[in-house]
């Protein structure tokens, strides 16, 4: 997530380019090994579609706590960046019970609000994502402030830096997964196409419409995105394995300053290769909790 300022109001004619981006958000690609792709642990999913009834179901964020044999346990909070309210409110409200919450954002070394947001074109067009699908966005109804949060992640000058020697953009990698995921639609009869994509934007609930179509995509989506954490030089990624590389440190940082429960509160596409850190380092799965995001159901039966 990157931090921005400089409010705009963001209207979304433009609905295809942001439901591309909506996908990458969300889907951020799975961790590959720098060691190499085979693997013993098969990493297990943070986001799942869950139908309920005809045309209605949930997305639902994984909330996992593992032990370490000291008793020491860090739980990781699987987030999408733009979701229904309640779905924040609750995960304000769980952040109250751990001694430190780890948090993902790039933003300026100088810069101590999250308030003080900059307009990137990242979190311009997730506020485009926001308005077209009638959700919040995760900078706006979650309160960074208490003295429990603590930043892990790198700083804008840190990231670019480190893109820059890879030969990374985060353009490229958006780039890439629109590719992938229009490969995957051409080869799957399931997918919806152009013409479900336009009633959807014409219908008078589009807000439902889009989510629904869009959210029975999401493992199919995810699939796509699990060979996309790959820099320019073969090894992992700077937006996702770099990223994850520095709140390991803050996490043992955090641990060695006397913290037992913490949590790390990232996008849900960072989780499987921190549980893959978090295994390796003797943690053990304990719990396991799923929280809806988006509760899809038609405006006349919404809560």
């Amino acid at each position: 997530m990157v931090a921005r300022t400089n409010r705009r109001n963001w209207n979304t004619p433009a609905a295809l380019p942001f439901l591309a981006f909506l996908a990458w958000t969300l889907c951020q690609p799975h961790a590959a090994a720098a060691e190499g792709a085979a693997t013993k642990h098969k990493p297990s999913p943070f986001m799942r579609f869950v139908p309920t009834n005809a045309g209605e179901g949930n997305v639902d964020t994984a909330i996992k706590t593992y032990r370490r044999q000291d008793g020491v346990t860090v739980t990781l909070v699987a987030a999408v960046h733009v979701a229904d309210a309640d779905y924040y409110q609750k995960l304000q409200a769980r952040f109250k019970t751990f001694d430190a919450v780890l948090y993902e954002m790039v933003k300026p070394k100088d810069m101590e609000k999250v308030s003080e947001r900059q307009m990137s074109p990242v979190s311009a067009l997730q506020t485009g994502i926001k308005n077209l699908l009638a959700l919040e966005f995760q900078l706006d109804a979650i309160d960074y402030s208490p003295t429990n949060f603590v930043h892990a992640d790198m700083d804008v000058a840190t990231f670019l830096r480190q893109q820059e020697a890879k030969g990374e953009s985060i353009l490229g990698l958006m780039i890439r997964a629109v590719i992938e995921e229009q490969s995957r639609i051409a080869n799957s009869p399931n997918s919806p196409d152009g013409l479900q994509l336009l009633f959807a934007l014409m219908s008078k609930d589009s807000a439902y419409k889009l989510k629904f179509l869009f959210a029975q995509q999401l493992e199919n989506i995810e699939s796509v995105f699990s060979g996309l954490d790959r820099g320019n030089d073969g090894e992992g990624s700077v937006l996702l394995s770099g990223r994850n590389e520095v709140a390991m440190k803050v996490l043992a940082e955090q641990i060695d300053q006397g913290k037992r429960n913490l949590a790390i509160f990232y996008g849900a596409g960072h989780m499987p290769d921190f549980e893959k850190r978090l295994l390796k380092q003797g943690f053990n799965k304990s719990a396991e909790q799923w929280l809806t995001a988006w509760d899809i159901r038609p405006k006349k039966t919404s809560k």
